[in-house]
Parts: structure tokens; sequence; C-alpha cells
């Protein structure tokens, strides 16, 4: 789950803890009118039960709709997993298609991150002008001149994959 869909639950989470206490308290309420006070049957009485009563309904279909949300949470997150593994897969794909050893593929996969040559070089134990060397056979695999180019190369080519009736400029 993000982050952000972490917090939405979360929130609701706190929701669904105010009503419980609030429930508690008019449970409690209630159990002192008719023991305590012999209020029972009384309007004051009636109006705490429908008080009680609505707050109940309130947290047992906040509770469902929690359950419905993070059901449809895990399903958009499994879905996301799935295209980003078949993206990866078809960026893969494209780098064997132009013959790139393992270590360019790795420097290749932190350019398309977006890493500067001087932090890729830093992750990979190795000299910036390596890292420079590397991406230099990696422009001249992809038939591009840079990493703007090569970036785009990528993205071109995976959209081309694309059904074209949804993906038609507008």
């Amino acid at each position: 789950m993000h982050d952000s869909s972490k917090k939405v639950v979360q929130r609701r989470l706190l929701a669904l803890g105010a009503l419980a206490i609030t429930i508690l308290f008019f449970l409690y309420d209630l159990i002192v009118d008719i023991v305590f006070e012999n209020e029972f049957g009384t309007f004051h009485f009636f109006v705490e039960l429908i008080v009680f009563l609505g707050v109940t309904m309130a947290l047992l279909l906040g509770a469902r709709d929690l359950r419905r949300l993070r059901t449809r949470l895990d399903v958009e997150e499994k879905r996301n997993k799935a295209v980003s593994q078949g993206l990866a897969d078809s960026i893969g794909e494209l780098m064997d298609e132009w013959r790139m050893t393992t270590s360019e593929k790795d420097v290749a996969w932190l350019i398309i991150k977006g890493y500067r040559f001087a932090e890729i070089a830093e992750a990979r134990g190795v000299k910036e002008n390596t890292t420079r060397l590397q991406a230099t056979a990696i422009y001249a695999k992809a038939g591009v001149s840079g990493r703007a180019e090569f970036v785009a190369e990528i993205i071109q080519t995976l959209l081309l994959l694309l059904p074209d009736e949804k993906h038609a400029s507008r």
C-alpha cells in the first residue's frame, strides 16, 4: 500500500476508534440509566438508545466500508505490481535486443531511474568516468546520442505496444 493509501486507512481507523469509544460511553450510560437511575422507558432513555443505535450503525457501516477499501487497495496494488513487472520485462527485452552486457543493463536501469553519473558510479563502486564510458556504449547500442534520447527511445518503444484507439492524440 502506498503512503497516501495507508494514511487514508489510518484516518478511517481513527474515526472508527472514536465511534467505538462513543458506543462504549453510551452503553455505559444506558446501563447506568437502567440499573441505578431507573430511567428505562423515559424520553431521555429512548433518545440515548436511538443515538447509541445510530452510532453503532455508523461503526458497522464504517467497518464494512474500510474492509471494502482495503480489498480494493490490495487489488490495485497487485495490478500495479503486474503492470510494473510487465514494464520491467519489456524494457529488459529491449536491452537484450540491443545486446547490452549485464553491467550495461545495471547502468541503463539507473539512467532510466534518473540517477546522475556520479550517483551511479558511487552505487556501483566504480569511477564516474567508467560509468560515462558505459553510458556511451549503451547509447550507441540503442542508436541514440544521449541520456534524454535513450529514455525517450525506451518510452517510445513501449508506447508502440499500446493499442492505438486508446492512446491516439487528442
